[in-house]
């Protein structure tokens, strides 16, 4: 495990914030020179604690979906499940794919049209592996809500604004966009020379067409993905169902201002209240859980986890989108 600092904590929640902003704003907020923000930046990148930085594009202003499904194995080898997984990293509708531990195996998100696009591409995937699938289920995202890495700071630094993914209200974008949001989708620090450079238009043409994705909150934020065991955390997946869903909204207020749940979930078909989490340890995982039921007593019924093993794909723009529709 790399041995970060404060001051590479401060950096990486200042990225995770905003992970465009520039090495003098970065600079600015962590009251470091600017030589020594970009030495620490390309030293977190060589350790892979920084993997990407991504852009949150919402899918829905495509009239795109989300699709989860979870895969539970059996009778495998390493090399059937790493087929299994390349399976999906290939196809042009997956955006994330990870390996999980838990009641499921491997979880995989689908960006599509409509349920017909994911069934095909799902039959084509029982054709080759239905032997090793045990079980399967999956489900439809709705919102998709993404907090701040809180637990990186000391309390009175806490930011506890949200961006969400799933607003439903299409956007008309045209060829231009969708070769915009193609070339950030994975490297949200990429200049606007570079982005002029490969879209062959003026920085100036760049940067408003970047700006207007912004306003029209296409583009929702830009941040991290890192690898959260370098820091000595372990990502877990929580799914509670509950006794009585009239504790959502207090429920939700609780995650909000928990330094350590980074996502909650609403799909069709999932659990009742989903969040996502970065922990030390599986026993803060129970000390979380324990919380939660201390606060509601008598209203969660069962909860049930896993955790991330691996992510293999990550990608919050279709593949499948390449001109205009």
């Amino acid at each position: 495990m790399y041995k970060i600092d404060q001051k590479d904590k401060l950096l990486l929640f200042e990225l995770d914030r905003d992970s465009r902003q520039s090495v003098h704003d970065l600079a600015r907020k962590t009251r470091l020179s600017r030589d020594v923000v970009a030495y620490r930046m390309k030293r977190l990148e060589e350790e892979n604690i920084i993997q990407k930085y991504i852009t949150i594009i919402d899918f829905s202003k495509f009239v795109y979906n989300i699709i989860r499904l979870y895969l539970k194995l059996q009778n495998t080898t390493p090399e059937i499940e790493e087929r299994i997984v390349q399976f999906f990293v290939q196809n042009n509708t997956t955006l994330t794919v990870y390996k999980i531990d838990g009641e499921y195996n491997i979880a995989v998100g689908f960006l599509v049209k409509d349920l017909q696009s994911y069934q095909q591409t799902y039959e084509n995937f029982l054709k080759k592996f239905r032997s090793y699938v045990t079980r399967s289920h999956f489900s439809v995202f709705l919102n998709y809500i993404h907090y701040h890495r809180n637990y990186l700071l000391d309390k009175k630094h806490y930011d506890f604004t949200a961006v969400s993914t799933g607003s439903f209200v299409s956007y008309q974008y045209d060829e231009k966009d969708v070769q915009l949001l193609n070339l950030i989708k994975e490297n949200a620090r990429i200049t606007l020379l570079e982005l002029a450079h490969k879209m062959k238009m003026t920085a100036t043409g760049v940067k408003y067409k970047l700006r207007m994705l912004e306003k029209q909150n296409v583009i929702v934020a830009y941040k991290l993905l890192l690898d959260p065991s370098k820091l000595g955390y372990r990502y877990f997946k929580v799914d509670l169902e509950l006794e009585d869903i009239n504790i959502i909204p207090s429920l939700n207020q609780f995650i909000i201002h928990h330094p350590n749940i980074i996502y909650r979930d609403i799909a069709i078909g999932g659990s009742d209240f989903e969040f996502d989490c970065e922990l030390q340890n599986q026993g803060e995982l129970y000390a979380l859980l324990d919380e939660i039921k201390a606060l509601f007593p008598g209203k969660i019924r069962k909860y049930h986890y896993y955790t991330a093993l691996k992510i293999y794909k990550y990608s919050y723009f279709p593949e499948s989108l390449t001109q205009k529709t």
